[in-house]
């Protein structure tokens, strides 16, 4: 099914993955929806998009909140006749040791990245389920598959593991109701949540303790010798559209990540083979 003249909703479309998603489905001729929680961002990012010819509405949404998720899915559906479109694509992370993570830095991430998608969806996917009708697009990580690549990311890359569990697990059930769901798997991306990753963090988690940067897990190196420049985020949107219009589950960005993956995949049958060994 097309695009043209339907709705798309996009959370944390203000910058980064979700503008340039937000960018891309405006030239399909979508009217799209942008979410996020910083007001002044998303009125610049709409009058961007509407002054290239775009049709953009900001909403101010925190996904970490499930009645106002709930309250931006009864408004599209009220005002536009329903999403067509979910990017599930809010995000934000900490850095540095596990030991260094307070209480409120487990939840701001847990409740952000993991139960923001889980929020999106339990908002958005019966109204399409009951239509027959729609996408939703969950914007996943590398780190979701290469999970001890690098350490010092923990929060990020557990959410992220369950997200993509998530994604796998309700594509099968969506696919009964004609409700598409497409996972996206990105890498390095150039975006303003790689510079400031805790920029969008709510007061109500407290204090974000300073990060200490990541660092590339010992043995990993042999994995990425084909280390990838960071991609623009408007490559990955571009990626993302190809992905959802063949209705590929798992949308890859990056195929130089894929010596990473295959890594830890085989760590993963090495252990199965040793269990039927020990059987």
């Amino acid at each position: 099914m097309g695009f043209e003249g339907k709705a798309a909703v996009i959370t944390g479309g203000a910058t980064g993955i979700g503008k340039a998603l937000a960018r891309r489905l405006c030239a399909e001729g979508m009217h799209v929806v942008i979410a996020s929680t910083n007001a002044d961002r998303l009125t610049v990012a709409a009058d961007e998009l509407n002054a290239e010819g775009g049709r953009v509405t900001p909403i101010v949404c925190d996904v970490s909140d499930r009645e106002a998720v709930r309250a931006l899915a009864a408004r599209v559906e009220k005002d536009m006749g329903g999403t067509h479109l979910l990017c599930a694509n809010a995000g934000g992370s900490t850095t540095g040791p596990l030991l260094d993570h307070s209480d409120g830095d487990w939840d701001w991430v847990i409740d952000v990245v993991f139960r923001g998608v889980t929020n999106c969806v339990q908002a958005f996917y019966p109204a399409m389920a009951q239509r027959g009708s729609g996408k939703i697009l969950i914007t996943g990580s590398h780190m979701g598959c290469a999970p001890d690549m690098i350490i010092n990311h923990g929060p990020y890359v557990a959410a992220k593991g369950g997200v993509h569990a998530l994604a796998a697990s309700l594509r099968p059930e969506a696919a009964k109701h004609g409700v598409g769901v497409s996972l996206l798997v990105p890498a390095m991306t150039d975006t303003d949540m790689v510079a400031s990753p805790q920029r969008a963090r709510q007061s109500r988690y407290g204090p974000a303790a300073e990060g200490k940067g990541i660092e590339l897990r010992e043995g990993a190196a042999p994995a990425l010798a084909n280390f990838p420049r960071a991609m623009s985020s408007a490559e990955v949107a571009e990626r993302a559209l190809v992905g959802l219009k063949a209705d590929i589950g798992i949308i890859a960005t990056h195929a130089a990540m894929m010596h990473s993956v295959r890594d830890y995949a085989d760590r993963v049958v090495a252990a199965y083979e040793d269990a039927a060994n020990f059987a």
